[in-house]
């Protein structure tokens, strides 16, 4: 499954990259960040960057698939490869949104492949001047804000 979600976004980002048409109507944004837990302690501290697109459907609404490696500090033996597809809202430089995500764990020191479960994720951000600011939640179906993992990432898109 963790291939599959690779193979799709390795073509989604050919297909871009070969498609003027498409390239006209959307954005790609280079991200880094960080991830918490919902008390902000920042223990243990993830560090994140990834890859988001913005197919505009129309001037005010996205179809935003994303792909994100999360690293615990430094230690790249084991990373969290993080997929997701978001429906966001635009205008006047601000963005709402909404989807779902899932984690695989992956590197040498993983044994197996774990993964999550399927998880909602809500963003909020500006964007503007090449820059993207954006502010997330993700959160389980089945305890809806009760466990939680927050963060934010800095990104330029182009």
């Amino acid at each position: 499954m963790k291939k599959s979600a690779f193979v799709a976004f390795a073509v989604l980002a050919l297909f871009f990259a070969s498609s003027r048409e498409l390239a006209a109507q959307s954005d790609v944004a280079l991200n880094i960040g960080v991830i918490t837990d919902k008390s902000f302690s920042f223990n243990p501290f993830l560090w994140t960057t990834g890859l988001t697109f913005d197919f505009y459907l129309n001037p005010s609404l996205s179809i935003s698939p994303e792909i994100y490696l999360t690293v615990h500090n430094s230690d790249f033996g084991t990373m969290l490869m993080a997929p997701a597809v978001l429906l966001n809202f635009q205008g006047y430089g601000f963005f709402v949104g909404g989807g779902i995500t899932k984690w695989w764990l992956l590197g040498s020191d993983v044994e197996g492949a774990p993964s999550t479960d399927i998880a909602l994720k809500f963003n909020v951000g500006l964007k503007g001047g090449g820059l993207k600011v954006t502010a997330f939640v993700i959160t389980p179906f089945n305890n809806i804000l009760q466990t939680a993992a927050v963060g934010a990432t800095f990104g330029f898109y182009f």
